[in-house]
């Protein structure tokens, strides 16, 4: 088992660094442990000639202290104050929420302070009432639909052209020279957006163009608006920031949304599409 070829070992990459843990470890629950007797006698524990664990538990500490002064700094090419460790946190619901809390003895209340409901990760992030009505999520919602207008804005410029190339093959001493045939290189494939290059994006946010009319006279507001005067095409694109749990909910709910204003444009002679986007909350 603590065979570093096995295929069953233990998850560890070295005893020794476990053992070293093993005492650290030993060390500070001696030193917080909440029994006033076991607390003063402050004990000797033997790790060899070399290493005393007190140092060690001591410089650590030090370095966490350092640590909350200084702050975040940059690692590696990550950027300045750049971190993952709340992002995996929020992956495994491993977040300081009050429902957490409350299953790690830390709390006695899980209600959360705004709406007096269960605070888990997924109610803070998507299913507060009170967080809803004060436009936390309205505001979260809009500055993921300017980064996807943006990218939708700058995409329906760009050409994609078909690239051959061809083999050049020539005699020796190089007196003929002849080309052989063409190979196709990163054949380009029909997109939504192929066919004409009279696009026009337009997003239901203050700073961009607003929809045409053919959509303002109507009671409804999609998130983006791609259209084309000369082939008269409308692509609807309607953005969700859902919990990854109602991510099948929120595109059959916006499908059937726009359904009557998609056929209605089919109507007065409009090719018409509706794209539900689904970008997890997390």
């Amino acid at each position: 088992m603590y065979c570093r070829k096995a295929k069953l070992k233990l998850p560890m990459k070295s005893i020794l660094e476990e053992y070293k843990c093993d005492k650290a470890r030993l060390l500070t629950m001696l030193e917080e442990s909440d029994d006033p007797v076991v607390k003063t006698v402050q004990p000797s524990l033997k790790t060899g000639r070399k290493r005393k664990v007190t140092e060690a538990v001591d410089e650590a500490r030090e370095c966490l202290k350092m640590k909350e002064v200084i702050g975040q700094t940059q690692t590696d090419r990550g950027g300045l104050g750049s971190t993952t460790a709340n992002e995996w946190r929020s992956v495994y619901d491993l977040l300081p929420s009050n429902a957490n809390l409350l299953r790690w003895g830390k709390k006695d209340d899980p209600t959360c302070p705004l709406c007096q409901g269960r605070q888990t990760t997924e109610h803070v992030l998507s299913s507060c009432k009170v967080a809803l009505s004060q436009g936390r999520y309205t505001w979260r919602h809009n500055r993921v639909l300017q980064e996807l207008a943006s990218v939708l804005s700058t995409a329906k410029g760009e050409i994609h052209p078909s690239l051959t190339s061809s083999t050049v093959f020539t005699t020796e001493g190089g007196v003929k020279k002849w080309h052989g045939g063409s190979i196709a290189i990163n054949t380009h494939r029909k997109g939504l957006l192929d066919g004409c290059d009279d696009w026009v994006v337009s997003a239901d946010l203050p700073e961009w163009e607003r929809h045409p009319d053919v959509i303002r006279k109507t009671a409804l507001r999609p998130d983006i608006v791609i259209h084309s005067a000369s082939t008269q095409q409308i692509i609807m694109v309607e953005l969700t920031v859902p919990n990854e749990s109602r991510m099948e909910e929120a595109h059959a709910f916006k499908e059937g949304k726009y359904l009557d204003l998609t056929k209605e444009l089919k109507k007065d002679g409009y090719e018409a599409k509706v794209m539900p986007v689904e970008i997890g909350a997390r």
